[in-house]
């Protein structure tokens, strides 16, 4: 195939430079392509499946933080990695496969190959663009002990961290957090085109690491191995688990609760985070916020101080409308609020006469003997 050049940029079959910014890329034999990627992607040979064609290539490396990345589009190649560092493979176009367990598999066009690093690897690329992350591996290490679960068994979860991970082009799986990759190689090509010094400002490679971690912890072992109660603010310090973003939760039912609020709490993706709250407790997670919130309201309404009213407490648990709230309780509890109120109401009451009742019999003066006992509040589970 004969590759041709426009304004510095290389065409092939149609593809492009998968950075907008390509055409500043230099143009490359597949000798000098070899040279450019040994060092930072572990890979020892790059040859043409044709012996004797020098091929053509374009090739973009730009460091981010102690990370490599790689833009590149070409003429068919056979890439060899010996001892590579973990690293991340985003097929752009064109055609890619992958050599695994002896069988070769595509890459299609928006998927995803992680590669945890040390395993040797083989890629055979037709006229192809792709983008390819050389990680630190030190630095992701370091990012995926500090996420690891409590309790997480450390060689189960070490031997499980070497296995490959491949999304497919429909996210199935881990999908917000594939996509949240492609968000920040986006922002990383706009950054590029202005400073890249602006993206390790910013915190883009720590961004990366937590990303990939997550990504790995998951494939290993489910979405609990990543560590729930990872999250911006103070955590309770005794419990750093699910138990403790429930606690976070409870703590905060007064005010706005959405998925996106726990997500950043929970420091996971919200497919994540539905997974373990449907495994723990058979519900969504805005499922178990309202039972929360009509658990708190249950105890409001049955000891109300002598201010509450219905509206009153469905605010402080919660719901900013009182007719939303009142259609909930009575749903879950087969009893409107304002009932158990008046009977809280009644039980309150009763209570602060008690002291005078007691004066007054010690005062020679005996209590009806044929008065009923002062009704409670009915138990709801019989209701």
């Amino acid at each position: 195939m004969r590759a041709r050049t426009r304004s510095g940029q290389l065409r092939l079959a149609g593809l492009l430079h998968p950075f907008s910014w390509g055409a500043r890329a230099p143009l490359l034999n597949t000798e000098g392509l070899a040279r450019s990627l040994a060092a930072p992607l572990g890979i020892t040979t790059i040859r043409s499946p044709q012996p004797g064609e020098a091929g053509a290539h374009q090739l973009s490396l730009n460091r981010l933080g102690p990370h490599w990345i790689a833009a590149w589009v070409g003429t068919p190649l056979q890439i060899v990695a010996a001892q590579p560092p973990p690293t991340l493979i985003f097929p752009r176009a064109g055609r890619l496969e992958w050599e695994h367990n002896g069988r070769w598999q595509r890459l299609d066009p928006g998927g995803l190959l992680v590669l945890s690093g040390g395993a040797a690897y083989q890629l055979r690329c037709g006229v192809c663009s792709l983008v390819a992350i050389g990680m630190e591996a030190s630095r992701l290490a370091d990012k995926t002990r500090q996420l690891r679960a409590p309790g997480l068994d450390f060689e189960h979860w070490r031997r499980n961290l070497q296995r490959p991970l491949l999304i497919g082009p429909d996210r199935s799986g881990w999908d917000e957090l594939g996509e949240g990759l492609n968000r920040l190689l986006a922002l990383f090509e706009v950054l590029e085109g202005i400073d890249l010094r602006l993206a390790t400002r910013l915190g883009l490679d720590a961004s990366l690491e937590g990303l990939v971690a997550m990504l790995l912890l998951a494939s290993a072992s489910g979405p609990e191995a990543v560590n729930l109660a990872e999250a911006t603010g103070p955590m309770p310090q005794r419990n750093t688990s699910f138990e403790a973003l429930l606690s976070r939760i409870r703590s905060h039912l007064e005010e706005p609760l959405d998925l996106a609020r726990l997500e950043g709490w929970a420091h996971t993706s919200r497919r994540s985070l539905q997974v373990v709250f449907q495994d723990r407790l058979g519900c969504t997670p805005m499922q178990w916020v309202r039972q929360e919130r009509l658990n708190l309201a249950l105890q409001r309404l049955k000891h109300p101080t002598q201010h509450d009213t219905v509206a009153s407490i469905a605010s402080t648990c919660g719901y900013s409308s009182p007719s939303r709230f009142s259609a909930d309780f009575r749903r879950q509890y087969r009893l409107p609020p304002s009932a158990l109120l008046r009977k809280g109401r009644q039980q309150t009451q009763a209570g602060d006469r008690e002291p005078n009742d007691h004066e007054g019999a010690t005062n020679g003066e005996e209590a009806p003997s044929g008065s009923p006992p002062q009704a409670g509040v009915r138990e709801l589970s019989s209701s």
